[in-house]
Formats: structure tokens, sequence, C-alpha cells
């Protein structure tokens, strides 16, 4: 886990930013993998998806947008007792309790805070996060964050666990809808001004941060610390990247 973002940096020296958009073996997507996988070996694969509607040429990538829990930072919050403590019988907590009665939502909403606020008192950088962080603003490629965690972790997290430019956008669960719908992702690049075929969408959700990227047609890149959606190095395309998480669990807020 601790060479997964340092070997996505290497990645991009190798191959993102100036990377074909067709389907074929030379997509970003696939560099991702195939880069990703060679350096870390079988503890960490990166699958990683392009949108079905590619474009010919070689454009330059023109923004990343990266998840903020198990991805910029080390994964310190227990979702299944998250999970457990709330009731939640989906994969989808927040959009659940969205659905339930008031005061039941409200009682929901405290204990997930109060799991929140406990793990910003333990909440470290992800090994790597900061050299790929330098190696984006080097090229002036601007950097977002879309999480489903609250605003306070996410300034939490900028004061004192990321000692460069903060993300900007940062957009916490108060935007919405959640991912995986693509709102976040598009407002961004909206933002930006680029469109979400020049934009990488880096997570470690197969079922929200891959699927929201992809709704988005940006290029989607999954972090797999745990290998849990090894498929021997197989690229992952379009929408098939909910197919693989519909076996495991949620992520949960982040």
């Amino acid at each position: 886990m601790s060479t997964s973002l340092a070997a996505f940096h290497r990645l991009g020296q190798a191959s993102v930013v100036q990377s074909s958009r067709c389907r074929s073996a030379t997509t970003a997507a696939t560099a991702a993998a195939r880069a990703v996988t060679a350096a870390v070996g079988k503890r960490t694969v990166a699958m990683a998806s392009t949108s079905t509607n590619s474009t010919p040429g070689k454009p330059k990538l023109r923004g990343a947008v990266f998840d903020m829990d198990g991805t910029l930072t080390v994964p310190n919050l227990d979702f299944q007792e998250m999970y457990r403590r709330v009731g939640c019988l989906t994969k989808d907590i927040l959009s659940e309790i969205d659905g339930w009665p008031e005061d039941r939502r409200k009682r929901a909403n405290e204990v997930i805070y109060e799991m929140e606020q406990e793990a910003c008192a333990t909440m470290k950088a992800m090994p790597g996060a900061e050299p790929l962080g330098e190696f984006f603003d080097a090229r002036g490629i601007p950097r977002g964050l879309v999480t489903r965690n609250v605003q306070t972790s996410v300034a939490h997290f900028h004061a004192t666990a990321w000692p460069l430019p903060p993300f900007t956008p940062a957009l916490a669960r108060d935007f919405k809808p959640y991912k995986p719908a693509p709102d976040a992702l598009l407002h961004i690049c909206a933002k930006w001004g680029v469109h979400p075929s020049e934009v990488v969408m880096i997570g470690d959700s197969a079922k929200d941060d891959i699927v929201s990227g992809n709704r988005a047609g940006a290029i989607t890149v999954l972090l797999d610390t745990e290998g849990k959606w090894t498929m021997g190095g197989a690229e992952v395309e379009g929408d098939d990247a909910a197919r693989v998480a519909a076996g495991g669990a949620g992520k949960g807020t982040g």
C-alpha cells in the first residue's frame, strides 16, 4: 500500500500526460493499469477505464480529480462499523438515510459525523500522494477533490495532512447529488473550462469514484491497495466497473 500513489506518480511520468484515448492497448487507462501493476506487483493493482465515447488523437491531460478517504489519505474509517451503528441495509449509506424519517436521519448523521471527526485525529496522507500532487503542479495541471465526507474533514486534511496548495475545487457531501452521480465532477470540469474527456478521476471505490468518472466521460483510475478488484490485470471499461463492484461492500461516506 505504501507504494501505490508513488507508483501512480511514475505511471504519470510515463504515460498519462500524453496518451491516446482510443480503446486500444495504448489508452491512458491500460497504460495506467500496466504501469501500476509493474511498479508494485500483485499487492496493488490499478484498474482503469475510459469513457466508451472515445475520441481519436492524443489530447493532453488538463485536470485531475481525486477522491479523499483511501486515496489521498490512508484508510482510517471503519465503514462496516459505521453501517452497523447506523443500521444501514444497502451499499449506499448516504442515499439510504436521505430517505429515512427526520429523527432517524438526524441520529444517523450524528453517528457518521462523530466517526468522521474521530478519524480526523489519525488522518495521514497516503504515501506517494504529495509527489503526485507535485507532478501535476509542475505541469500546470489543476487538482480537484470530490468526497462523500464532510467539508470539515476536507479542511482538516488541507490544514494538517497536505503540505501543497489545496485542491480546488474541493467538493464535499454538501454538494449533491453524491458520487456515483457525475454532477460534482462535471461541476469541476465546468469551473476549469475543460471537457471531462481531458480529466482523470482517481479513487479507491469502484462503485463511487469509477462509476462517477465513467458517467461524466472522464478517464478513470481505480487504486486498489488491497487487491479487492484484481482481474488478472485486465482493463475494465465503462460501467463494467459497477458490475465488478456489485459483488463487494460499499465504501461508505468517503
